[in-house]
Parts: C-alpha cells; structure tokens; sequence
C-alpha cells in the first residue's frame, strides 16, 4: 500500500495566524474599548451597591474595566456602558451587560457576559413619539 501526498492541497492550505500561535489565545477576541461604565450588584445579605468606573476591553464574552473599589468574586453585575454611537444621529445607546465577577483585583474587575442587549437612552426613547412644536402643522 502507498502513501500517496497531495502537495497541491498541502501547499493551498492556509497558514494559521502567529497571533493564534504566540498571542492571545482566547475564543473571543476583545477589543480595547474605553467608555464609561455604571453598575449594581447585591452583596450575600441582599443589600444592593452601585459604582461606576471605566472599561479598558470587551468581547462577546467578557468585559474588563477599572474601578476604585474591588467588586466580590461571584456577584452577579448588571451593568450599562454608554455606547459611542447614536441611533440615526439622534438617539444615545448604551450597552446593557449582566454576569459574574470572574475576577477583581487591584481596581481591575472581569465580568463574564451571561447577556447583553443595545439600548436607547436619553432625552427621547426609540418607542416614545417626539413632541409637536406649538406652530407645527400638517398641510
């Protein structure tokens, strides 16, 4: 029995990218991202904290961002990072985050995304009618 090898299929085949093979190894790339960031928990006895801080990264998976104080391991964040773009313009969006704390140390807090969701915030909501000025008319 032979062994015979395609050398055309080994020479097309695409070569891995050195940042998968020296880098970062991550499923999910992150992206450097700097935005304000506000955010709640509930400690082990129901009492809810808040704060707010800075992101330093993102992916679909996971958020890092610097805060004052350190947020406990475990505690599950529901977070909104005001969004650097507008609906249409217009409409301020912000980026609705919730999961746990993966890890927090020396003002720097991961969280896990369980879920995310882009919302409108503002002045106008995107399902609020816009006001009629007092000398606007129909023809």
């Amino acid at each position: 029995m032979s062994c015979r090898v395609n050398w055309a299929m080994i020479a097309g085949r695409k070569q891995m990218p050195t940042e998968l093979i020296n880098g970062d190894r991550r499923v999910a790339r992150r992206y450097e991202f700097q935005s304000q960031i506000q955010f709640q928990y509930a400690d082990e006895r129901g009492r809810m904290h808040g704060g707010c801080g800075v992101t330093a990264d993102l992916s679909r998976s996971g958020v890092r961002f610097r805060v004052e104080e350190d947020l406990p391991v475990g505690s599950y964040v529901e977070a909104r990072i005001a969004w650097p773009f507008k609906l249409q313009n217009i409409c301020p969006l912000e980026l609705l985050v919730e999961g746990p704390v993966m890890r927090s140390k020396a003002g720097e807090t991961v969280l896990k995304l369980e879920r995310y969701e882009l919302r409108t915030c503002g002045e106008r909501s995107f399902f609020e009618r816009p006001q009629q000025a007092a000398n606007w008319r129909v023809a």
